[in-house]
């Protein structure tokens, strides 16, 4: 065997130990949000900080650092194969991401992170939030140390802004300054649209919606929707959940938790579109890649596109209305709703102040929020102790609605009680990419609105995955999107879809 072989075998063998423990690391955070007693969150903590501790004992040891070093030497990286390409892409953004970083440090907020999410849940039912807010201030001041550390220790200039690192965890070289002009585009295009669409006098019959649908028949119809757009049952399970949420263990193991609401046919099934969207692209990365870092979907913006193709380019479409609605008749007994009654009702503009619930042409802009709010929080412009004024501010500002209280507020959402701060521009990315998307795959399959009106989904399903879902994180956002479409990102293809959308839509 040469030295590159036998590197490069090293280099699968310490990747399928990495990829065991990122698993569990999973397991152990779907069942402390649907399963687990709240009282297990503090020692839950300390497992996940174990798991993330042994995990980087790993990927920094003599052995990991000197095979990574090796393969990537020019003359080496040149004669891999683009899976091991990307498989090494991965370790160098691992082994930078806590290169330099105390692990005190890192234990701190893997620990912080998991009290707080747990904290949240309790403090939006008890309405108090005076710790949430000490532990918000805490992680965001580790998160930051953690990014100066990575600084220092390996020499890297200063972002120009504060929350591009931030930024990066989760979307891999985006920046406030790329995000910036893709969110002007969509806001200067999008008011004009809420603007006329208000105007129009048109408002959707949405009596039916809140006809009281037990959680047990929104289950069974959303299984059913499920099966048939391929979230398998057989690899996948839908679990209950205070916020909805995907945590894919590997592509025979996928988990999400999902709220229904008795008062509201619609929200439920449209989650679990979303959720099962984040699964679907799961279940579809290679089997050959399994034991790999680069065996899963890509993180952040392009998984979140996978899951709003399917809420939003399919489940909100008059053609899948048009194979769904006679489930929803027959499960929960309605009569004389009509597929155009349910597209409609499903596209109700009506901007409100939670995000999951938003309609789809104001969603972007609850997104711009947490972006501002975000920028500040990181350069120091804004206290957390602030957050309920700044975020009302910007609330009446952009949607022209204030919220009641703070869990439709600033603590409306998980993603910060979890760390996940530099997460929510993925939603607007992901919007950005399904459009895209869907555009070029439309053209590849014109008979798509026929596939949907007949609940044949496996055309679709199959040329995502040969096009996209079967690579995992082999490549880049950017360069996955270039392969599928032959162009960099745009928003023109996101605003055209929601203009053309709504104008039909309203009348307009």
């Amino acid at each position: 065997m040469d030295k590159l072989a036998e590197y490069t075998r090293r280099l699968l063998e310490i990747s399928a130990r990495l990829k065991k423990y990122g698993e569990m690391g999973s397991i152990a955070q779907y069942d402390m949000t649907a399963t687990a007693p709240a009282g297990a969150a503090a020692r839950r903590g300390k497992l996940m900080a174990f798991i993330r501790a042994e995990s980087r004992k790993i990927l920094l040891s003599p052995q990991t650092l000197e095979t990574v070093e090796f393969l990537s030497q020019q003359e080496n990286f040149s004669r891999l194969d683009d899976r091991l390409k990307g498989e090494l892409r991965q370790y160098r953004r691992s082994i930078d991401k806590v290169t330099g970083v105390p692990e005190k440090l890192l234990t701190e907020l893997a620990a912080l992170t998991q009290t707080t999410e747990q904290m949240w849940i309790h403090c939006k039912h008890s309405g108090e939030y005076g710790e949430l807010k000490k532990n918000l201030s805490r992680m965001i001041a580790l998160q930051k140390e953690v990014a100066a550390c990575r600084l220092e220790a390996q020499g890297l200039d200063k972002p120009a802004h504060p929350l591009d690192p931030i930024i990066d965890e989760t979307d891999a070289d985006m920046t406030v300054a790329k995000l910036t002009p893709l969110f002007d585009e969509i806001r200067r295009r999008t008011v004009p649209l809420l603007k006329q669409v208000a105007a129009s006098g048109h408002r959707p019959d949405m009596a039916f919606v809140s006809v009281g649908c037990s959680e047990e028949v929104q289950r069974r119809i959303a299984w059913q929707l499920l099966e048939k757009i391929g979230y398998s049952s057989q690899y996948g399970v839908m679990g209950k959940g205070e916020h909805p949420c995907t945590y894919g263990v590997n592509r025979w193991d996928v988990r999400f938790t999902d709220h229904f609401y008795e008062n509201n046919l619609l929200q439920g099934t449209i989650s679990a579109m979303h959720e099962g969207g984040h699964g679907i692209y799961e279940m579809n990365v290679d089997e050959s890649l399994v034991d790999m870092l680069v065996g899963s979907g890509s993180h952040g913006a392009m998984h979140e596109s996978s899951s709003r193709f399917w809420e939003n380019i399919v489940g909100r479409s008059l053609p899948f209305w048009e194979f769904a609605a006679p489930i929803f008749s027959r499960e929960a007994g309605l009569d004389g709703v009509t597929p155009e009654m349910f597209w409609r009702a499903i596209n109700r503009v009506e901007p409100g102040p939670v995000r999951i619930y938003a309609d789809e042409l104001s969603y972007n802009l609850h997104i711009m929020m947490r972006f501002e709010l975000e920028k500040q929080l990181f350069d120091g412009s804004l206290s957390v102790d602030d957050l309920d004024d700044a975020w009302n501010t910007l609330s009446k500002e952009y949607l022209g609605v204030l919220p009641a209280k703070p869990a439709e507020g600033w603590a409306q959402d998980m993603h910060w009680p979890a760390g996940m701060f530099g997460y929510f521009q993925s939603y607007t990315l992901g919007n950005l990419y399904s459009a895209q998307i869907a555009a070029h795959l439309r053209r590849q399959l014109p008979e798509f609105d026929q596939l949907l009106r007949e609940g044949n989904f496996a055309p679709v399903r199959q040329w995502l995955a040969d096009h996209w879902y079967r690579y995992g994180q082999i490549y880049t956002n950017d360069q996955l999107l270039r392969q599928m479409t032959g162009e960099d990102l745009q928003a023109g293809y996101l605003c055209d879809y929601l203009e053309s959308k709504f104008s039909e839509l309203y009348n307009l």
